[in-house]
């Protein structure tokens, strides 16, 4: 009797496990997992149970860990289901959000090519507007062309009728014109011969008159010239003259250096006032020996004035002269 009441305690057991389990399947994975504890307690007064209720137990043991095994499967599959479900979902959005851009870009498009074909409809209108008044304005032009052509045919027949009478007249006024040449020319002739000979009475008058003048031109011309020969003579005399007075009154204070080459030369652009004084030496040219070069610029300042010609003609070939000065001329 009480081997049967072990029994059916471990098949209710076991019924009531697996309700559980099933109940705790279809719960809320968020919740906490419920925990089943059992426990033996062994009452005073209660019978420790037989050989056979430990084997009833037992298969019972293993049945559980059978089901744990399939609820985790279960709900290892449910998981994966709830996953793939939520995947589902979020690209249904993503397709919607998809569809929904798509049918925005369609309407734009469409609105696009609504106002496009609207605007061809009115550059079309406009087109076949402005050729209904190209085409007025043709008609109106080759409808004037025709006037104008008309009007230029008749008055061609009145310019013809013009110029047969100005050709009659024109006729008439070259036989004239052809008498009155012939008259002309006579006279021309006749002019001309009295023109030629007065200009070859003229023209002897001048030749004279122009070999008196060239006679007389070349006359005061080699007057001029022995002039200015003579001019330039005597001023090529004066400058020589003063050239070698300014040379004496330079080589009188020209001290030279011990030694000096006498062969060497020294060249200077001398500035000077209208009373001889010197302004400003320059040396152009050095000897090669600075102490000489020196030693004449010294010289030129302190023969200071120089000797200059009062004729200011003369005078003007002195204001800025170039003058070469050497050891002989103190020498010699």
């Amino acid at each position: 009797m009480i081997s049967d009441l072990t029994y059916r305690k471990a098949f209710l057991f076991a019924v009531t496990l697996h309700l559980f389990l099933l109940v705790l399947l279809f719960t809320d994975n968020s919740s906490k997992k419920p925990v089943l504890t059992i426990e033996s307690k062994n009452s005073p007064g209660m019978m420790q149970p037989t050989a056979s209720q430990q084997e009833v137990v037992k298969a019972v043991s293993v049945d559980n860990k059978e089901i744990m095994k399939t609820v985790n499967r279960l709900k290892q599959e449910r998981e994966q289901q709830k996953k793939a479900e939520l995947n589902r979902q979020k690209e249904l959005l993503r397709q919607a959000e998809a569809a929904k851009q798509q049918r925005i870009k369609e309407q734009q498009e469409i609105a696009r090519l609504k106002e496009e074909a609207n605007k061809i409809a009115i550059a079309r209108k406009k087109q076949v507007e402005e050729e209904k008044k190209r085409l007025k304005e043709l008609a109106e032009q080759k409808a004037l062309e025709a006037k104008r052509i008309e009007e230029l045919k008749k008055q061609n027949e009145k310019l013809a009728k013009q110029r047969e009478l100005e050709a009659k007249k024109l006729a008439e006024l070259n036989k004239k014109k052809q008498e009155e040449k012939e008259k002309a020319e006579k006279l021309k002739a006749e002019q001309a011969k009295a023109e030629k000979l007065k200009a070859e009475k003229a023209r002897a008058e001048q030749e004279k008159a122009e070999m008196e003048r060239k006679r007389q031109a070349e006359a005061a011309a080699a007057q001029q010239a022995a002039q200015n020969a003579e001019r330039q003579a005597r001023i090529a005399g004066e400058v020589d003259k003063y050239k070698a007075l300014i040379v004496n009154a330079i080589g009188r204070n020209w001290i030279l250096p011990e030694n000096v080459d006498s062969s060497l030369s020294s060249q200077f652009r001398i500035r000077l006032a209208p009373d001889g004084t010197v302004l400003e030496v320059s040396l152009i040219r050095s000897s090669g020996d600075p102490l000489l070069d020196r030693s004449a610029q010294t010289a030129i300042y302190k023969a200071s004035p120089l000797p200059v010609p009062q004729d200011v003609e003369t005078f003007n070939l002195f204001r800025d002269i170039s003058l070469t000065v050497r050891p002989e001329q103190v020498r010699g």
